[in-house]
């Protein structure tokens, strides 16, 4: 028994090891019947004449003219579109955040533009002691060795 199809990655799919759960249903199935016939998966071109796959492409054409069927609501939305929408929405949360904290945290604000997605990943880089002396400098109660030393020196002199 031959299988064509023109979808190389459909074909990619069913050999792949981690799969969707539809994908996983095709390779049972295509398990079960390889149990009893000898199976063969092959790419052909699309519209090349392969009276099978000019059928299924029919098929095809007209299935996507019929509405849904399944249980609403349907959604044909992507996850990865999903992601990116949600991680869309909690940057202008973010900025509507940072710009409403008027003469709250005036230092941090000084020393930073804004929100910024490169600087989080380097910012969990850091060891310990390089957060203690950011959290320090951003939240204003940063001991600097230096400015300590110059007020003492003044203090002594008055």
């Amino acid at each position: 028994m031959s299988i064509c199809s023109d979808s190389h990655a459909a074909l990619k799919a069913i050999q792949a090891v981690r799969t969707s759960p539809l994908v996983q249903q095709c390779q049972k199935a295509l398990k079960d019947i390889t149990a009893r016939h000898a199976v063969g998966l092959h790419w052909v071109a699309g519209h090349a004449g392969v009276q099978g796959n000019e059928i299924a492409t029919e098929l095809a054409r007209g299935g996507s003219i019929l509405g849904f069927l399944g249980p609403e609501p349907a959604l044909g939305v992507s996850r990865r579109d999903i992601r990116r929408r949600i991680s869309r929405l909690l940057i202008n949360q973010h900025w509507v955040r940072w710009r409403g904290l008027g003469d709250t945290q005036r230092q941090a604000r000084e020393l930073i533009s804004g929100p910024c997605l490169g600087a989080r990943a380097r910012l969990l880089s850091f060891n310990r002691t390089q957060s203690r002396a950011v959290i320090g400098l951003l939240a204003g109660r940063n001991t600097l060795r230096r400015h300590l030393h110059l007020l003492a020196a003044k203090q002594s002199i008055v």
